[in-house]
């Protein structure tokens, strides 16, 4: 049975990543996967893979050419990251994705100075595991987060937490020392760009959520190239902290 397709802005630009739907595509960014840095941190999701066992979608190879002066951290992959595409990029044919590209399109933060990621960077609904809780990956999980952290050279400035998962990892992060070249990073949190979550209003400001998100990528990317950053109406999203 032939998928649907959510992504429709990645599939309209002949993005998107899919085995199934895009085969050209997945293949041609498959074969790209060790190329550069982004080349680099997937022979260390190799690693993890070796010696946790699960199953960790790679880094987009098409991010981050000019280095991931944006990090954006969510909770964790979906199942088609890990069965759709391999990947956790904005060009996965799932609703998720297909909100996050839309809000970075908006934002215009170009994905070559962005890197996305999770703070669980492992499916952890996963069927072939044991029941499991996000909260208590993320804890598992916080050490591969630091050494993937410590591996950005250079570090990002910009850290953009989509949801109150990720924003939580961050706290613990925070509280247990992050590695020194993030100490300085502006940090912003908005809501999950998840198809229930996008497209509510925020009960605090009376925006819309995907309004919210835009605004955090958009000031981050205006940040990390050097330009001025002006908050829409309302206040930054980063300064709130309900998510």
């Amino acid at each position: 049975m032939t998928r649907p397709v959510w992504n429709k802005l990645a599939h309209k630009r002949g993005e998107l990543l899919s085995r199934d739907l895009a085969p050209d595509v997945h293949a041609e960014r498959w074969a790209r996967r060790y190329d550069g840095q982004v080349g680099e941190l997937n022979r260390w999701v190799d690693h993890v893979r070796d010696t946790t066992y699960e199953n960790l979608p790679y880094l987009d190879p098409a991010s981050a050419g000019q280095g991931a002066r944006v990090l954006v951290l969510l909770q964790d992959p979906s199942g088609e990251a890990e069965e759709g595409s391999g990947f956790v990029s904005r060009h996965n044919n799932d609703p998720t994705a297909h909100n996050t590209y839309i809000a970075a399109d908006r934002a215009k933060l170009d994905q070559d100075i962005a890197l996305h990621w999770n703070v669980v960077p492992w499916w952890v609904a996963n069927p072939a595991k044991p029941v499991r809780s996000l909260e208590k990956e993320a804890v598992r999980a916080q050490p591969y987060l630091v050494a993937l952290l410590e591996m950005l050279d250079p570090a990002p400035s910009e850290v953009v937490l989509l949801g109150k998962p990720a924003a939580r990892a961050w706290t613990r992060l925070v509280r247990a020392g992050l590695p020194e070249g993030l100490r300085e990073a502006t940090v912003a949190r908005a809501p999950h760009p998840s198809p229930l979550v996008y497209p509510r209003i925020d009960a605090a400001t009376g925006r819309a959520n995907g309004d919210l998100i835009v605004e955090a990528m958009r000031m981050a990317g205006q940040r990390a190239r050097g330009e001025k950053a002006r908050p829409a109406a309302g206040g930054p999203a980063g300064r709130r902290r309900p998510f």
